[in-house]
């Protein structure tokens, strides 16, 4: 029986089973998105709460961790444009800045190369780093991550593609800033 079928027929069980089959996936979704443990946490317990009270609305026409995803966008574009209502100081940030925030547990391998991709990818606008997540980070397709975001696939294709030139470029700084020499055709 899928877990969806489980909460479905017994939502106390299903909901068990829904945190040990897809928890962990889904806060390493959230925390690649939101980049803090807080809102990622926050948004993982409300996407759950959400799936167990609307498993009726889940037709299984995508990947049920797809469906979730698109719960968990929804609820963090509301949280971004409520921010975005209150905030009283704008940003001016260039995106080309260096991020200033620290990241936790990547301080002892500030020299990987995965630690130097995780730093990229954290620097990309939310719109760029939330179809990186779900395509690189949780194996979706294009055209399931357009019905998560609700967005053309196209537009998926484009903020991939986006993406990657943006990685490649921060990537490049970062190297060079420590006196590596890129591979050569990256």
């Amino acid at each position: 029986m899928s877990v969806w079928e489980l909460i479905a027929k017994d939502p106390d069980r299903g909901a068990s089973a829904l945190i040990e089959d897809y928890g962990e996936r889904l806060y390493a979704t959230a925390f690649r998105i939101c980049l803090n443990e807080q809102d990622a946490e926050d948004l993982v317990q409300r996407t759950l709460v959400r799936v167990v009270e609307r498993i009726s609305s889940y037709k299984g026409d995508s990947a049920f961790f797809t469906w979730m995803c698109a719960i968990l966008v929804n609820f963090r574009r509301m949280d971004v444009r409520r921010k975005a209502a209150n905030a009283l100081v704008f940003d001016e940030t260039p995106l080309d800045a260096p991020d200033e925030r620290p990241d936790p547990g990547e301080a002892a391998a500030q020299d990987d190369e995965a630690a130097a991709l995780r730093r990229a990818v954290s620097r990309l606008p939310e719109d760029l780093r939330l179809v990186v997540v779900m395509h690189y980070f949780n194996g979706l397709s294009v055209p399931e991550i357009a019905r998560a975001v609700h967005a053309p696939e196209g537009t998926v294709y484009y903020r991939l593609h986006e993406s990657r030139q943006r990685i490649r470029k921060f990537l490049s700084k970062d190297f060079a800033g420590r006196g590596i020499k890129p591979a050569e055709g990256s």
